[in-house]
């Protein structure tokens, strides 16, 4: 598919009600051209059910993403956990091509009773493993570890940059929400949106331009961090606007995925943003 802005939502639409054809109908009739398929409770799509979400994104043109469990804990003090967790990303990879899936979301984990630097190397070498085992299986998807919402989980924009650098096959995935919730609310105008944009390129270069993964939503944090996804567009924050002006003024190319508590609206309510600045720019 040619590289574009493209908006969607994650998860099914509620009228679809699980309806797999009647999903890429409502996509398509609102003016969607990303999805985000959500795994989060397991990939437990069978094969022939996911070869019919693939061939019904492409005829579609809808970019497909899947998002993998949210159980996933590379670095566990559980064993079990580990191997478990990484066999979800195996599997994930290995059903990316029936899916029409060019990236697998996931959030890393927790630090388990480890330093940070211990933790990102058990994490790094995790990803390394299931990589080598399955990155070939994904005919081109990538791994797209989240920003983490909480500051005491794994997955600070430091650490997320530097584990893409190290793993073969990872981009990120910038949770903006999860940012703003990190930062107290401080990410939410054009200086602090373009200052983490630039230390992503700086880190990741064409890696992340010709990759970007932005998943966009309202949300509620106390000092720890994240506390809940809200609606796009009403009282809660971050406001997307000025980072909608930097994409637009930089020429980049990101899927803008909506993880708000009605995704569909929240997709379009971007959607809409983008338009009336196009609108303005004319």
């Amino acid at each position: 598919m040619p590289r574009k802005i493209r908006f969607g939502p994650a998860g099914y639409p509620l009228e679809a009600r699980g309806n797999v054809k009647k999903v890429f109908k409502i996509l398509s009739d609102a003016g969607m051209d990303a999805f985000e398929y959500a795994a989060v409770y397991g990939l437990r799509t069978k094969e022939e059910k996911a070869k019919l979400i693939g061939n019904l994104s492409k005829e579609a043109g809808i970019a497909m993403s899947m998002h993998a469990a949210y159980y996933i804990n590379l670095a566990s003090n559980t064993s079990r956990i580990r191997k478990a967790s990484k066999q979800r990303l195996v599997k994930a990879l290995k059903f990316a091509p029936l899916m029409n899936v060019k990236r697998i979301v996931f959030h890393a984990g927790t630090h388990g009773n480890r330093s940070r630097d211990e933790a990102h190397v058990i994490i790094r070498d995790a990803l390394r493993e299931v990589w080598e085992k399955a990155g070939a299986s994904g005919e081109g998807a990538y791994l797209a570890p989240e920003i983490a919402g909480k500051l005491s989980t794994y997955g600070s924009k430091e650490q997320i940059i530097k584990l893409c650098q190290e793993v073969d096959g990872c981009i990120p995935t910038i949770d903006w929400a999860h940012i703003y919730a990190r930062n107290q609310g401080k990410v939410n105008d054009k200086e602090s949106y373009l200052k983490i944009i630039t230390q992503f390129e700086d880190g990741l270069g064409d890696l992340f331009v010709k990759n970007m993964h932005f998943h966009v939503s309202g949300i509620t944090f106390t000092e720890k961090g994240e506390k809940a996804h809200r609606p796009l567009g009403q009282e809660w924050g971050p406001d997307i606007l000025p980072l909608m002006e930097i994409v637009r003024e930089c020429g980049y190319k990101p899927h803008y995925i909506c993880e708000s508590t009605n995704p569909l609206e929240g997709a379009l309510y971007t959607k809409f943003l983008y338009e009336e600045l196009e609108k303005v720019s004319k």
